[in-house]
């Protein structure tokens, strides 16, 4: 649609850049405001989500080109510090994850306690980068003649779903459902992990309407991902669920659940 937005002088405005810059500058304000309410230094939580957000740009570029290896095999290196052009979510989100687990650890705060603290924040950050997916004319959808289909391009003839707005949509209730669940999320860590489920489920849906190469069973290679990463997430709430004890559960309980732990 509009990859470029407007020029300061020799400076050009990337509409996906701006987006992606956007989510990271929303992200961070939200969780910087509510981390007093967590008993979590608002300036530690500030580093975690810098450290996070330049860890997953870095992963989400990596395994973008390791996906795309054939293309990229021959100019790894200079195409990945020049050409930003590609960037993968799931790497985005793994390696970012990594990176606050060890920044979590380095400022002795709990890593799931901040990880619940951002959870909402980063499927909100998400819908905003998905933004950037729908004025860039990239990750786009399959030809379709349904009476909202848009071109990628405008003047383009092919009308296509509206992926990215799918996704748009999706991401703002997932950020709705976290910030509503908080009060009576059963365990410190679970409404992180059921990012996990809730966003599988999301990329697993809007992949039937994007176009891309269809892999094993007629599902592309991230939807396979996709089933990965809801199934191990909803075994993790499973077992998070039953090991570690609820906020109002019985002292007697508690030490019940501790005694089958040892």
């Amino acid at each position: 649609m509009y990859p470029e937005l407007f020029t300061i002088g020799n400076l050009t405005i990337h509409s996906y850049g701006l987006m992606i810059s956007l989510a990271v500058l929303v992200t961070a304000m939200a969780v910087y405001r509510e981390a007093p309410r967590e008993n979590i230094n608002p300036d530690h939580v500030l580093e975690a989500v810098i450290v996070a957000a330049m860890a997953g740009l870095i992963g989400a570029r990596l395994l973008y080109m390791l996906l795309n290896w054939d293309y990229y095999s021959g100019r790894f290196i200079s195409s990945f510090f020049v050409q930003f052009e590609g960037l993968s979510f799931y790497g985005a989100f793994f390696v970012g994850a990594f990176a606050l687990f060890f920044w979590s650890y380095y400022r002795k705060i709990g890593f799931l306690k901040m990880a619940d603290l951002l959870a909402p924040y980063l499927a909100l950050g998400y819908a905003i980068g998905r933004v950037g997916c729908f004025l860039n004319g990239c990750c786009y959808g399959k030809e379709s003649t349904v009476p909202w289909a848009l071109p990628i391009r405008i003047g383009d003839p092919v009308l296509r779903h509206p992926v990215q707005l799918y996704a748009i949509v999706l991401a703002v209730i997932i950020f709705i459902i976290l910030k509503r669940i908080r009060p009576r999320r059963p365990f410190v860590g679970f409404q992180f992990i059921f990012l996990f489920t809730l966003y599988g489920t999301l990329r697993f849906t809007t992949e039937f309407f994007r176009f891309g190469e269809i892999g094993l069973l007629g599902l592309t290679l991230a939807q396979w991902f996709s089933l990965g990463l809801v199934a191990v997430s909803l075994s993790a709430i499973a077992l998070l669920n039953y090991f570690q004890p609820k906020k109002n559960e019985p002292k007697k309980n508690k030490k019940k659940r501790k005694a089958a732990q040892k």
